[in-house]
C-alpha cells in the first residue's frame, strides 16, 4: 500500500517540482492511503500557496474541488490512542516535526495492521530517513 504525507500528495494537485513523479505514483495500482491529518493539512498548504501568491483564489478553488473529489478514494487512517503513543516514541527516536511524527506512526500501523508492506511516499528527507530506519520502504518525491 502506497502511504502519502502530505508533502507529496500536496504535488498531486499542485503543478510543482514532483508533479510528475506524484501523479505517476498515484496512477499505479496499489491502494493509497494517508492520515486523516492530511486533510487539514492539505489546505494549509493550498492556503499557504495563495498567501505566497503562487497560487491564485480561482485556480484554489479548482485545486480544492479536484482533493476534495478524489479525498474519498485514500484509506484514511484516524488519530487514536496507538497512533499517539507511537508518534511520541517516534519524537523521542528521530528528528522529526510533530505531523511528520504522525504520518510516520500512521504508515506503520497501516503496515502492522494489513501484514504488508507500506511504501512511505515523501518529500521530506528527515521523514524519509526516519521511515527507512523503521523499515518501511520509501518513495522520495523530488521538493
Amino acid at each position: 500500500m502506497y502511504y502519502w504525507d502530505t508533502s507529496a500528495l500536496v504535488k498531486q494537485f499542485i503543478r510543482e517540482a514532483g508533479t510528475d513523479e506524484a501523479l505517476a505514483l498515484r496512477a499505479d495500482a496499489p491502494p493509497h492511503a494517508t492520515a486523516t491529518i492530511a486533510y487539514t493539512e492539505t489546505f494549509s498548504a493550498f492556503r499557504r500557496r495563495v498567501r505566497e501568491a503562487s497560487l491564485n483564489e480561482p485556480h484554489y478553488h479548482e485545486v480544492v474541488r479536484r482533493f476534495i473529489q478524489e479525498w474519498s478514494a485514500y484509506v484514511r487512517i484516524n488519530l487514536d490512542d496507538s497512533i499517539l503513543g507511537r508518534s511520541r516514541t517516534l519524537l523521542e527516536r528521530y528528528p522529526l516535526r510533530t505531523l511528520d511524527a504522525i504520518h510516520l506512526a500512521s504508515a506503520i500501523e497501516l503496515q502492522e495492521q494489513l501484514h504488508e508492506p507500506s511504501i512511505l511516499i515523501s518529500a521530506d528527507t528527515q521523514l524519509l530517513r526516519a521511515a527507512m530506519a523503521e523499515h518501511l520502504e520509501t518513495k522520495r518525491i523530488p521538493l
